[in-house]
């Protein structure tokens, strides 16, 4: 059977040590400013930024995921292992960003994960040498037998990350396609208590300022696409906002875009969303 290759049960021990730590840095396109960590090897950005403490505790957060276009894929989880963890599985398919959430309780192929909302924001997309996914995630801080930090959103975490290098998705255009197993994978250790930001409305709004800080390992797209999240959108409004979800099966918000947008189907028949025309 087609399986990822290793994520080593004992990343998630407690009282590991993490070789590599967290810092914070900020991405020049969207603005957001995030807690994460730029692989000089892979060439791998992971990063999050998580609600203010100051709200009540939110099952939400934004992910930024950077890699080379040239990986089969890239993937990371959120709990540090392969097995009962949240797993986001990320290629490009053409100029499209294919992304998509997992769960596993093996060391198998990890199925699609249902559940998680995920919506594209900003500064996503796919450029000659990287893909970045940068998405809000809600109802993600707990999964099936696991939780973000152990359920403590101030807690010490470990992230991992892998990167196929010389497999890709049996089929690139499908989320849920077969995958085969990984070439490699590190991780790295991050105070959760430094990754929530009282700017977490204005990110999600997407109305966040640009900084001139992003980290110089990566490079980003210049160009925006698509993601098929795995669960519909929140309550219904009048009308969606760009990189709202605005059709798919199941879908039962607003379809109509805000002025200036089109209602795009970026995976049919599973997933239309707002963008600019």
């Amino acid at each position: 059977m087609a399986h990822f290759k290793r994520l080593l049960a004992t990343l998630s021990v407690v009282g590991l040590a993490v070789a590599q730590s967290s810092t914070q840095y900020c991405d020049s396109i969207s603005g957001i400013c995030f807690q994460g960590y730029a692989d000089p090897d892979l060439d791998v950005t992971v990063g999050l930024v998580l609600p203010p403490l100051s709200t009540p505790p939110s099952d939400e957060l934004i992910v930024q995921m950077v890699a080379p276009v040239s990986n089969g894929y890239t993937g990371i989880s959120l709990g540090g292992t392969m097995a009962d963890s949240l797993l986001f599985t990320l290629w490009p398919n053409d100029d499209k960003v294919i992304l998509g959430p997992r769960w596993t309780s093996g060391y198998v192929l990890p199925d699609v994960y249902t559940g998680p909302t995920l919506t594209l924001l900003p500064g996503s997309g796919v450029n000659s040498t990287h893909i970045t996914a940068t998405f809000r995630c809600q109802n993600c801080t707990t999964w099936e037998d696991g939780s973000l930090g152990s359920g403590d959103l101030t807690s010490f975490g470990v992230l991992a990350y892998v990167v196929a290098t010389t497999t890709s998705p049996a089929d690139p255009a499908d989320v849920a396609s077969t995958l085969q197993e990984h070439d490699d994978f590190d991780f790295f250790g991050m105070d959760l208590s430094s990754a929530h930001s009282d700017d977490y409305s204005s990110y999600i709004s997407g109305s966040a300022s640009s900084s001139s800080s992003a980290p110089t390992s990566t490079s980003k797209p210049t160009s925006t696409s698509s993601v098929p999240p795995s669960s519909t959108s929140s309550a219904p409004s009048a009308t969606q906002t760009e990189w709202g979800q605005c059709g798919g099966t199941g879908y039962t918000g607003p379809t109509t875009c805000a002025s200036g947008l089109a209602c795009v189907a970026v995976s049919p028949p599973y997933y239309s969303q707002c963008q600019s025309t």
